[in-house]
């Protein structure tokens, strides 16, 4: 029996912007179950290769090498058949019509997985269901948009910076969400810049250098001060299980 491919492989990406490499010649691969999480300083290249992942890539950024999803190259796949494979959260959201939440909702199923009233509650969000989502905060606008990612029913979950407008106690509950409602058969491939929101999240890192070389493997070995220092070119050390800058 033939194993089951990945739901993503790379090879030999390399993606260019600007005169400099953002990620050069990456081999990856992203199993079901698992939950990946990519790491950079501002400028890196997470958002390029989130998008170049997804295949909504940029203007202005030179891309070689093959990305696939299940196997099959990512060009031969149909916009109808990519929307049943991948969903893709960008980092901001621009909405032009008063439609509610709940209509909008509605509308992101693709394949029918979760239901609707779980996921708005689990997110803080069954008290804004008929709200237009032109009257939404950022913070509650995101995470309409990590409900609408998830309500697609893609197996492949594609997160730019998910909790990047959430007050404290909201990056607490979508971390134990998130690694709660992962059925085995899907993977998630988040941003993110909070260390310890990353390491109680993610099983996977992939760190971004400088200079487009990358890093990669399971949170529990790559999160370390030295590796954490050469990401973001400053100090870090654990203090009662909490990673802080010196």
């Amino acid at each position: 029996m033939n194993a089951r491919p990945p739901l993503l492989s790379v090879q030999s990406l390399t993606l260019r912007a600007a005169g400099r490499d953002l990620v050069r010649d990456l081999d990856w691969q992203v199993a079901p179950g698992q939950r990946w999480c990519v790491i950079g300083r501002n400028a890196a290249g997470k958002s390029t290769l989130l998008r170049a992942l997804a295949g909504v890539g940029d203007v202005g950024v030179a891309q070689h090498g093959r990305i696939a999803w299940q196997g099959r190259p990512q060009r031969e796949w149909s916009a109808l058949d990519a929307a049943a494979l991948r969903a893709f959260m960008p980092q901001h959201t621009v909405d032009r019509f008063p439609i509610t939440v709940a209509r909008l909702l509605e509308l992101s199923v693709v394949r029918p997985r979760h239901d609707a009233r779980a996921v708005l509650a689990a997110l803080d969000l069954a008290a804004l269901a008929e709200r237009a989502v032109l009257e939404l905060s950022g913070g509650e606008r995101q995470r309409v948009a990590l409900a609408q990612c998830v309500l697609q029913g893609a197996p492949l979950m594609l997160l730019d910076e998910p909790v990047a407008f959430q007050d404290p106690a909201h990056q607490a509950s979508v971390a134990r969400w998130l690694t709660g409602v992962l059925p085995a058969d899907q993977a998630l491939l988040m941003s993110a810049h909070d260390v310890n929101w990353i390491a109680r999240t993610a099983t996977h890192v992939l760190a971004l250098l400088p200079g487009g070389g990358c890093e990669q493997g399971s949170a529990a070995a790559l999160l370390d001060g030295a590796l954490l220092e050469r990401v973001y070119g400053c100090a870090w050390r654990a203090v009662g299980g909490v990673w802080i800058t010196d």
